[in-house]
């Protein structure tokens, strides 16, 4: 638990919008990654096995140590096992948090506690057709953050779903970081930090913009002011 705090104090800055990075094209990804070296102190890194969403990224795992980036790396493991795709990141140096999917682990409390072993911080995070009451009994336990899909998983630009605001409504006032993740943009992040959230997952209207900088103040300044 030392090792996870000590990462966490490492970030020199509480972010509150972060890149997600959803490709399989490692050219792709280390372009993406570049970019938010300006703003950033880590980014998401999408993780997709085609069997719990239909997707697949990020298979080039050894090659991130290549990039002797300064960028932390958060890993979200859309996944149908967790337990095992977690032995595949080992080697991947600077990761400090890893969130699994609620609906992918058929035991979440082995796969939060092999998380802690591994020395990351945990989040969990629910898609949103998935019941919140999965979520009950780690509403209130030690893990860094709950994660909310406001899309269907598996692709950047799917539809926002405003319904999960919600659900978030009806978690205890004792809780985790909030966070959400999937159409995030000028036109709704407003109405998502109303709704009580705390950090805010980017994919389309950074990487899809023409300056990524300027995409991610102009989303600073629609939370701060």
């Amino acid at each position: 638990m030392l090792d996870v705090l000590k990462k966490l104090l490492n970030l020199k800055t509480k972010s509150k919008i972060i890149l997600t990075i959803l490709t399989n094209d490692f050219n792709e990804f280390t372009k993406q990654a570049k970019q938010a070296e300006e703003f950033s102190d880590y980014v998401q890194i999408d993780v997709m096995d085609g069997e719990l969403v239909d997707n697949v990224s990020f298979s080039e795992r050894t090659e991130i140590n290549l990039l002797n980036s300064p960028l932390k790396w958060e890993l979200h493991l859309m996944v149908k096992h967790p337990l095992a795709e977690l032995d595949k990141w080992k080697s991947v140096k600077n990761v400090f948090r890893v969130i699994f999917h609620i609906e992918g682990a058929d035991d979440p409390q082995a796969v939060i506690a092999k998380i802690k072993k591994m020395g990351y911080a945990v989040g969990i995070a629910i898609s949103p057709d998935t019941d919140i009451k999965k979520l009950c009994p780690y509403t209130c336990t030690d893990i860094d953050m709950l994660l909310f899909l406001t899309v269907v998983p598996g692709k950047q630009g799917n539809s926002f779903r405003p319904d999960v605001g919600e659900k978030i409504k009806q978690l205890p006032k004792k809780r985790p970081t909030l966070a959400v993740d999937g159409s995030v943009n000028e036109n709704t992040i407003q109405q998502i930090k109303s709704w009580g959230v705390e950090r805010f997952y980017v994919g389309s209207a950074l990487t899809k913009a023409p300056d990524m900088k300027i995409a991610y103040n102009n989303l600073i300044k629609k939370i701060e002011y």
